[in-house]
């Protein structure tokens, strides 16, 4: 692949946060690449670009990309897909100055699959991607807030006599008659 030294990335940095797949080395040399690839099963498939950190290893030159570039490559499929990405996603928890554990209990999502969606593990479907899209703003997101704090544990009414919660039809001594008379035809 060929590829030039970006301005702005350090060459030969140390970087602790991994470390090279092939021998486990810590210095590389980071460039920025244009990476093509191919998404989805359809026929036939899409190709994306999307402009990606690629390290290479300074003791055995394997390259590959860390973890900031799988989320941009994430984020380019986010994009073709006209959904919201997980930077996206979390500016909007951030927004609302929330913890993730906060904004799930507030609008029933589960905290585990914010998790999921702002790490770029996976894609959020349509009607989520709506849901987060409505919650950027803050008077719908207050209107949520102040409905997670109704009470939803209401009791209905016994039926009259006593039973379940439910009320039961009264069969009047006309609706037997019909009954009766009702048949279907041949």
């Amino acid at each position: 692949m060929q590829q030039q030294p970006s301005e702005g990335l350090a060459q030969g940095s140390r970087d602790r946060e991994f470390t090279c797949p092939d021998c486990g080395g810590h210095s590389f040399t980071t460039i920025l690449h244009t990476d093509a690839f191919e998404y989805g099963a359809g026929e036939p498939p899409v190709t994306l670009n999307a402009r990606v950190p690629v390290h290479c290893c300074d003791s055995c030159e394997f390259e590959f990309l860390g973890p900031e570039g799988r989320l941009i490559k994430h984020e380019a499929v986010c994009r073709h897909l006209e959904l919201l990405t997980p930077t996206e996603i979390r500016r909007i928890r951030e927004r609302h100055g929330m913890s993730r554990a906060a904004f799930a209990e507030i609008t029933g999502l589960g905290e585990a699959t914010l998790n999921r969606w702002e790490n770029g593990a996976v894609i959020q479907n349509r009607a989520n991607d709506h849901y987060l899209w409505l919650l950027e703003s803050p008077h719908i997101f207050q209107r949520v807030r102040n409905r997670k704090h109704c009470d939803h544990d209401t009791v209905l009414p016994s039926s009259p006599d006593g039973g379940k919660p439910w009320q039961y039809l009264q069969v009047s001594p006309t609706l037997i008659q019909r009954k009766q008379r009702f048949r279907l035809a041949a």
